[in-house]
């Protein structure tokens, strides 16, 4: 018999639930998770369950799919290749399996799915199915290509940049180095890696280097190392190279280091040293030419006062000589005494210009606001008296006010108004015009006519010194009048020019800056 205290003693066994049962419990809490596709399957493989993650990521609902073997998620060449059978295989070997690979929703797109599967076994272990669970990680693989093919390229610039990069740590421990720091410096990258930095500084700058390293990392910011000095590298050599080197802070491994791009300014600097060169030389060469010049000046000056006066010895004793002997001399005397005072006059008249041009180069400016349509007035006005039986139509167009010396610029316009004057001589109605363009810089002003003009292949000569292109038979003068105007443009800050043609007129003209500094 058994004792009634024993019997209530006894444990009450609780039967374990069936296999629907188990099935059925599984569906409710698949359910549960939305963001998982949780799909049942049997020993075939066919789908015997399908939770609302799996409707939401596949987009089949579960009257469409159950029924279907699982491998219908499969793309077709993974099916070709055996690929679900496979993976049900290894599945049943080692009791779970875990995976990565493309899978296919009901519209043919394809998702990168995360992928476990689990053997389910019975209450005698014996295996009835399998569990596959799924997770769309097709945003996650794109962030996470994207990734990496941005790292792929930052390696990339980073091996290929055409300055040296070193990678410095807190403690001053190169950690990474490109291409071109080997080429820079001369070490293979692992003869620097876990080298201290001081290795590419020159040792008398090590004591310096290492208290800016300590002060960088004390206000790790992007600037430019060693500003207002003078920064050299050290050749695997022993040689110096100057440098230029920007440092950047970068966070890696929990700390700061220092990403620091090194240029090498080697053919930058001997550039400088040849511009430095060739400046001085320049200069040397300009106080030369300077000199030259001013002694070219002095000579001329000299020379044209210390013939003024045999000059008027000789015309005057020619005017005695003729006075006195009167009637007395031949036809041929005479002419010759002729030959000899228009010689000394038309000498004078060279000397006189030369002496003006000397005086023009050494002359001290005096700069002001210069009415050019006042002068042009008042040129035309004096030569009217002298032109008296000549026919002139004048176009005088509105000039500007410029700044310059007004006696100069005077003196440029009598020039060229003078000889606009004389080289329309020949003309029966001459026509003389004055006028300005006025441009973005500068103003340019002309006198144009329609006198005998001149051929454009010599207009490059027209502005040098005793330089003519007509005989002094047909037009007089002394080939000085157009470098006079010249040297006073360029005093001025312009230029000169001409245009014409031969027998159609000519138009010279002169520029002036607007700026007045």
């Amino acid at each position: 018999m058994v004792d009634k205290h024993d019997e209530d003693k006894t444990t009450a066994v609780v039967p374990e639930p069936s296999q629907r049962a188990r099935d059925q419990l599984f569906r409710l809490a698949a359910e549960q998770v939305k963001d998982y596709a949780l799909i049942l399957l049997n020993l075939k493989g066919e789908i015997i369950s399908w939770n609302s993650g799996a409707e939401r990521i596949t987009r089949y609902l579960a009257h469409e799919i159950l029924g279907r073997h699982f491998s219908v998620l499969h793309p077709k060449e993974e099916i070709r290749s055996g690929a679900p059978q496979r993976e049900l295989a290894i599945t049943g070997s080692m009791g779970s399996v875990e995976l990565q690979g493309w899978r296919l929703r009901k519209d043919g797109s394809r998702f990168w799915a995360a992928i476990t599967i689990n053997e389910l076994r019975d209450t005698a272990d014996e295996r009835t199915g399998y569990v596959l669970i799924l997770h769309d990680n097709t945003e996650r693989r794109a962030s996470e290509e994207a990734m990496a093919k941005s790292r792929t390229m930052l390696e990339r610039l980073f091996e290929t940049a055409p300055d040296a990069i070193v990678v410095v740590d807190g403690g001053g421990v190169i950690r990474k180095v490109n291409q071109q720091a080997e080429v820079t410096f001369g070490y293979m990258r692992e003869e620097l890696v876990g080298q201290r930095i001081e290795l590419l500084i020159p040792k008398r700058f090590h004591k310096r280097h290492r208290q800016h390293l300590r002060n960088y990392f004390g206000d790790p910011r992007a600037r430019k190392m060693g500003i207002g000095l003078e920064l050299y590298g050290r050749h695997q050599n022993g040689s110096e190279i100057p440098v230029d080197i920007m440092l950047n802070p970068i966070e890696a491994q929990d700390a700061t280091w220092v990403f620091a791009v090194i240029r090498d300014i080697t053919i930058q600097k001997q550039g400088e040293a040849k511009i430095m060169e060739l400046n001085l030389a320049l200069r040397n060469q300009l106080e030369q030419l300077a000199a030259t010049n001013r002694e070219l000046e002095s000579f001329s000056y000299s020379v044209s006062h210390d013939l003024r006066a045999p000059l008027r010895h000789i015309i005057g004793f020619v005017d005695l000589l003729s006075s006195k002997a009167g009637t007395g001399l031949d036809e041929k005397s005479r002419h010759y005494l002729d030959v000899i005072s228009g010689a000394a006059k038309k000498m004078g008249l060279l000397i006189d210009d030369l002496l003006a041009f000397s005086r023009m180069g050494r002359s001290e400016m005096m700069k002001g606001w210069v009415d050019l349509g006042l002068l042009v007035r008042e040129i035309v006005a004096d030569l009217q008296g002298d032109l008296q039986e000549r026919e002139i139509e004048w176009d005088i167009a509105p000039l500007p006010v410029v700044l310059g010396d007004a006696a100069m610029l005077r003196q440029v316009l009598i020039n060229l108004i003078g000889n606009a004057v004389k080289f329309t001589r020949s003309r029966a109605a001459a026509r003389i015009a004055v006028g300005a363009v006025d441009r973005e810089n500068e103003q340019e002003i002309y006198v144009r006519d329609n006198g005998v003009g001149f051929d454009e292949a010599y207009a490059n000569k027209l502005f040098g010194l005793f330089q003519r292109l007509h005989a002094n038979e047909e037009f007089e003068g002394t080939g000085v009048g157009l470098a006079i105007v010249q040297r006073i443009v360029l005093r001025h800050g312009g230029r000169v020019w001409a245009e014409g043609g031969v027998g159609a007129g000519a138009c010279f003209w002169f520029s002036l800056p607007k700026k007045t500094g």
